[in-house]
């Protein structure tokens, strides 16, 4: 693994959220430097020559011309794509690409023209026929493509487009997921911009690229283990917690984080922690404390796959502690991922009243329904009508059981929603604090889920049940339980509706958005049919 050229980060931050495009970086002195997927401008290998001037200059061109031919041979089978060959010349000054080419038979770039969004447009365009681009997307970077099982709902327009794309890595987050670490990269983005899925994309090609080393990656939440294991789809890969981690190898790690954990630190770098790991891949950075990732980062061999850490700040439920410390003298490379994919656009404008904070990036989510909100005259008819509507959508084939889940704000009226859900003859399953390993986001049931316990999860439809028991303030611990509402909400990926009984100021804050957001009565304002009745 080679320290990656910034050249790389300004191409991939210069397309990212470009539409049918991936860029991906060297994983082998075989592949180019960097290597365009790109639906209209084609197929395209292309090389950094970083002290370059020239198009005259011939070993450039003789090097991606033998890459190019390896890259043919990877594709035998899909028939003669075209690729492309260009070289970056890194000591170049101003722009070179463009219809000014200086060398109309050899395409050249400069770090200039790579900063500018548009570049892939002005490269002869080949364009790829969809089913050819993603057979190529599959061949060249199996570990940016995620398969998904289950069915998206019919009636929700565009949900089929918006479910392909949260399953593909684009362009910043295949970079991200790809380039080589020499030591520390931290990515941060918003809900839904595939934080989890790039972590375990570079598990996977850390694996292809190196099948014989130690990779762990922690996750802070018990229920996401299964979860994330599924994404890696690699048993050889650690997917594990802090505290299993730290048991793992001999040592003790207070779970409550602050002095006791960092006594518990002090003591394992006393007795020497083994650099048992080749690379390690943190998700839900935001909620870590800082000793639990000193220890985590002091287990990894020098020189191999680096630790990529990912997480959100706004979606922290269990701490605010700033992690700088914890990666002093570290050389630390850092990524933003801008752009939310997974939820839509009305979905996170309703997420971001609820914390009176911005989502980064909301204009380039997808467009969806409105959210609904709901009111009901208490804790029981809000269940009463989670069920009817949950009936309804099933009824009418709108929905299947494992795109809908339930989520509580509190465990409270538990058993009143089993009992309803069964009367319903719902299929259903709960959330078991006592067994998380035993959750599955993807059989073919409602989950009911508790927000804590749903973080990092994603589902098609979101009920969010009990909207009044959120605080609102200003102080930090009621800022912090403020979360809960917004982590919450963007687990929902294309319908989000949401209960309440008494009027709070995130009920004000939700309604004044207007055509995000449709205001409903239970059951005045329902048209309720002979379908079984809510016991």
């Amino acid at each position: 693994m080679f320290r990656i050229d910034p050249v790389f980060t300004e191409a991939a931050a210069a397309v990212s959220g470009r539409e049918g495009a991936v860029l991906l970086v060297a994983d082998g002195p075989d592949r180019p430097d960097l290597l365009l997927i790109d639906r209209m401008a084609g197929l395209y290998a292309i090389d950094l020559d970083p002290n370059g001037t020239s198009p005259d200059d011939r070993q450039p061109w003789v090097s991606i011309n033998r890459k190019r031919a390896e890259l043919r041979e990877s594709l035998t089978g899909l028939g003669p794509p075209a690729v492309g060959a260009a070289v970056v010349l890194g000591a170049a000054a101003g722009r070179l690409l463009g219809s000014d080419q200086p060398h109309a038979k050899r395409i050249v770039l400069s770090r200039q023209d790579l900063t500018d969004p548009a570049w892939p447009d002005h490269l002869p365009q080949r364009p790829i026929p969809d089913a050819e681009f993603t057979a190529i997307v599959d061949r060249l970077a199996p570990s940016v493509v995620f398969s998904k099982s289950g069915r998206t709902g019919s009636t929700d327009p565009g949900a089929a487009d918006r479910a392909a794309a949260r399953f593909q890595l684009d362009t910043s987050q295949a970079v991200t997921a790809l380039a080589p670490i020499s030591d520390v990269a931290v990515a941060t983005g918003p809900p839904g911009s595939g934080k989890t899925l790039l972590l375990a994309a570079r598990a996977r090609e850390l694996r292809r690229v190196h099948p014989d080393w130690e990779i762990a990656v922690l996750v802070y939440n018990r229920a996401l283990v299964a979860y994330v294991t599924r994404l890696v789809n690699d048993p050889s890969v650690l997917v594990t917690t802090v505290g299993k981690f730290a048991h793992r190898l001999g040592f003790r790690m207070d779970l409550n984080g602050g002095d006791g954990a960092s006594k518990d630190l002090t003591k394992a770098r006393a007795r020497g922690i083994p650099q048992a790991f080749d690379a390690l891949l943190v998700d839900e950075l935001q909620d870590f404390d800082p000793a639990w990732l000193q220890f985590a980062l002091d287990t990894v061999r020098p020189g191999r796959g680096g630790a990529l850490l990912v997480g959100d700040q706004a979606q922290g439920l269990y701490r605010d502690v700033d992690l700088t410390s914890a990666l002093t003298g570290r050389d630390v490379v850092r990524h933003t991922l801008a752009r939310p994919y997974r939820s839509t656009k009305q979905v996170l404008r309703a997420a971001s009243v609820l914390t009176g904070q911005h989502v980064a990036g909301i204009d380039g989510a997808p467009d969806g329904q409105p959210v609904d909100l709901i009111w009901a005259d208490s804790k029981n008819a809000q269940l009463d009508c989670v069920v009817w509507e949950i009936a309804a959508l099933l009824a009418d084939g709108r929905r299947q059981p494992g795109e809908i889940a339930v989520l509580l704000t509190q465990w409270r009226g538990l058993t009143k929603l089993r009992a309803a859900l069964t009367s319903a003859d719902i299929p259903f399953h709960v959330f078991d604090r006592n067994d998380p390993s035993g959750f599955d986001s993807n059989t073919s049931t409602v989950k009911i889920i508790t927000v804590h316990s749903g973080k990092g999860y994603e589902f098609p439809m979101v009920f969010l049940v009990g909207l009044e028991t959120l605080p609102a303030g200003i102080d930090e611990p009621t800022r912090q339980r403020e979360r809960v509402g917004f982590v919450g909400a963007t687990r929902a990926a294309d319908q989000l509706l949401i209960t309440y009984t008494k009027s709070t100021a995130h009920v004000d804050r939700l309604a004044a958005l207007n055509t995000d957001v449709r205001r409903w009565t239970w059951p005045d304002d329902y048209k309720i049919d002979n379908r079984k009745e809510v016991k």
